[in-house]
């Protein structure tokens, strides 16, 4: 029972199409049974169950018990063959009980509204006929037998099953009429989630694609001019060496000009680098080895249990956040061993990345030069409900990225 007292898992629960019309109608059906019990005693009419507290008590707990067992047995997960069988001699049971204790109707209003949590309509309408037979056949058992020698006793059997039918009929009428009003809300509201993802999917489509071209504009415009002013440069120191010296004035502003061209050329690839959207059709695991594989510097990669379903923004968010870690740490301790680990911590992935910090070049914050890709990695990761964290000691560096994992994850 602890399922069903958790708030989050009863909303889950609840919002499944067939459950809130079968716990209402069962549970309706339940309660008109009980309160009818109350005033109708087969063994002597003269008594009324309503007058004697222990009777409505007992009454009232057997109610109890079969809506927890109306909940039991559309529980979520698989049933084995004794739950199986327990659940049909219940239902027996309770059939039996319930026309003992109240009138054919009763078991209509409830047995074949719980058992449509699994048949089909056909199947269920056959239960129908069936329980209908059934319980005329027990409620003429009760005491006294009729022996239908006279009109009157045919007569009031023919009353008795066209009001049971009529009953019964109605309220599974309404109640299959409900079941397919959520059905169908159901299956607009999936229709709809899904076209949100596809209009997602679409932008993020037209992002990328701007992205690329951004890239290749960057990458053919701006690197070709900044390769092209450094050349000229190294042309113009060459040509005034041979013309007869260099002034040492001039020698070092086209010092400075080559190496801050040549500074402004790594940077630009960097910025291209980062707009071109890697290719992550495939594995994040996959994604990530071939990134330490490819990478400059020596990294150890862990990655910790199966890889989970995730959306591609997640494993774009990862493979940038280790894409950047691992930049920040080569600019910055760029002769020391990096260490990159992922887990799974729960419901959350955990992007771990430690590297020791150079004794000449101290670690890097988010408010120095560079801190802007952290910044960005942030608002990336706080847009799926992520985090980013960065400690740092005397000796060791490290970020940590986290990530929820999603529901169908």
């Amino acid at each position: 029972m602890r399922a069903y007292l958790n708030p989050p898992e009863v909303q889950a629960f609840l919002r499944r199409p067939r459950v809130t019309p079968i716990v209402l109608f069962a549970g309706l059906g339940i309660l008109a049974t009980f309160l009818r019990s109350l005033v109708i005693n087969p063994a002597e009419t003269a008594t009324l169950p309503l007058l004697d507290a222990g009777s409505v008590l007992l009454r009232l707990v057997v109610a109890v018990l079969w809506f927890a067992a109306v909940l039991w047995a559309i529980r979520p997960g698989e049933r084995g063959r004794a739950e199986q069988a327990l659940l049909i001699l219940g239902t027996l049971a309770f059939s039996i009980l319930a026309v003992w204790l109240d009138r054919p109707a009763a078991v209509l209003m409830v047995t074949p509204i719980v058992a449509r949590y699994w048949l089909t309509l056909r199947q269920t309408l056959g239960l129908f006929a069936a329980l209908f037979v059934g319980s005329l056949l027990i409620y003429l058992l009760i005491p006294p037998v009729p022996h239908f020698t006279n009109p009157q006793e045919w007569f009031g059997l023919l009353s008795l099953a066209v009001v049971t039918l009529t009953q019964g009929v109605f309220i599974y009428a309404a109640f299959e009429f409900m079941l397919r009003n959520e059905e169908q809300q159901a299956a607009l509201r999936q229709a709809y989630q899904e076209l949100r993802a596809y209009q997602a999917l679409e932008l993020q489509h037209t992002a990328l694609e701007e992205r690329a071209h951004l890239a290749r504009e960057l990458h053919d415009t701006l690197g070709h001019q900044l390769a092209a002013l450094r050349l000229d440069a190294q042309r113009a120191r060459k040509l005034l060496q041979k013309l007869g010296g260099l002034d040492p004035q001039v020698a070092a502003a086209l010092k400075n000009v080559m190496a801050r061209s040549g500074e402004a050329l790594e940077q630009l690839q960097e910025v291209v680098s980062t707009l071109r959207t890697p290719q992550l059709d495939g594995t994040l695991y996959q994604a990530l080895r071939d990134l330490i594989h490819t990478w400059p510097a020596q990294v150890h990669l862990s990655l910790e249990g199966e890889e989970p379903d995730l959306p591609s923004a997640h494993k774009l968010a990862l493979y940038r956040g280790l894409q950047e870690t691992l930049t920040n740490a080569h600019k910055h301790a760029p002769d020391q061993p990096v260490a990159a680990r992922l887990s799974q911590d729960g419901r959350q992935l955990r992007l771990s990345v430690r590297n020791p910090r150079c004794p000449a070049r101290p670690g890097w914050t988010e408010h120095r030069r560079g801190g802007a890709g952290l910044v960005g990695l942030r608002s990336r990761l706080e847009a799926l409900g992520g985090s980013l964290q960065v400690t740092q000691d005397e000796e060791v560096f490290e970020v940590c990225l986290t990530l929820p994992l999603p529901a169908q994850a």
